[in-house]
């Protein structure tokens, strides 16, 4: 997946609540994270992220992603007004793709573990275009 970024002047706003998890007997785990959609400059924009960003009509922004289907899938946002980057961290992706690598390598020898390692690296590789894409904004 090539990264690239968009610029332009943020307008028509829209913010929704994203609420995913499972419960069971014992508990479970309920994660929410917001899912804001604009449009840079006339082009359709979307990103995910775990907070708010601090965002407003007209504001300047820079992002980074990627186009599919006609919209910018931002990975990574930049107020250009505030200079604040808003990414999500990528640590957990790391040590969890450190981690199903481990358990690949110790169930290779019944080939349940070229699953596990598929996975690793998948979520390592994931994790990568996130830090790429906040690294992007920084610069």
């Amino acid at each position: 997946m090539g990264l690239t970024t968009l610029s332009g002047v943020v307008s028509g706003i829209r913010h929704s609540t994203e609420t995913r998890g499972t419960v069971g007997r014992n508990g479970g785990s309920v994660k929410t994270g917001q899912v804001i959609a604009f449009r840079v400059d006339g082009r359709s924009a979307q990103i995910k992220l775990p907070d708010v960003p601090d965002v407003r009509d007209g504001d300047e922004v820079t992002l980074a992603g990627s186009e599919k289907n006609g919209v910018f899938k931002a990975l990574a946002l930049r107020n250009d007004k505030t200079r604040a980057v808003y990414s999500i961290p990528t640590v957990v992706g790391y040590l969890m793709g450190a981690t199903l690598i481990a358990l690949g390598a110790m169930t290779l020898f019944i080939l349940i573990g070229v699953i596990f390692i598929a996975g690793g690296l998948w979520t390592i590789y994931e994790a990568r275009n996130y830090t790429r894409a906040a690294d992007m904004l920084k610069a």
